[in-house]
């Protein structure tokens, strides 16, 4: 949860309540500063509450090169149902499956040097 600072006080209960998530569902959004910027940022994702957040935020990885990517697209083919995802990996590389499908459904932002994933429609 953020320190109750005159920062956090100030802000609406409504972004306090998402203030709280985020902290709780991210790593790397520590502080005042990158929770504002990062607040910025959900906004033009049109997520302004707690529970948009939850519904739209996929995952968090540290760092932003083609690791994550990789990494986002085998955690997504596993959580996928059916063995198609696991068909596809094997077919195609994890940036094939990305620009050809995957990028349709996620939006996927870097921020501090990390990179988010969240669901485009929630």
């Amino acid at each position: 949860m953020a320190d109750m600072s005159n920062w956090y006080q100030s802000k609406s209960l409504i972004v306090q309540d998402l203030v709280d998530i985020i902290c709780k569902k991210t790593c790397f959004v520590v502080d005042q500063n990158d929770i504002d910027g990062f607040l910025v940022i959900l906004s033009s994702y049109d997520i302004s509450t707690a529970k948009q957040f939850l519904d739209s935020f996929f995952a968090e990885y540290e760092g932003d090169e083609g690791v994550v990517l990789e990494q986002f697209v085998k955690d997504w083919c596993a959580l996928a149902k059916g063995c198609l995802p696991r068909k596809l990996l094997k077919q195609r590389s994890p940036e094939q499956l990305w620009q050809e499908m995957i990028q349709f459904d996620f939006d996927k932002t870097v921020f501090n040097g990390n990179t988010y994933f969240f669901k485009k429609h929630f």
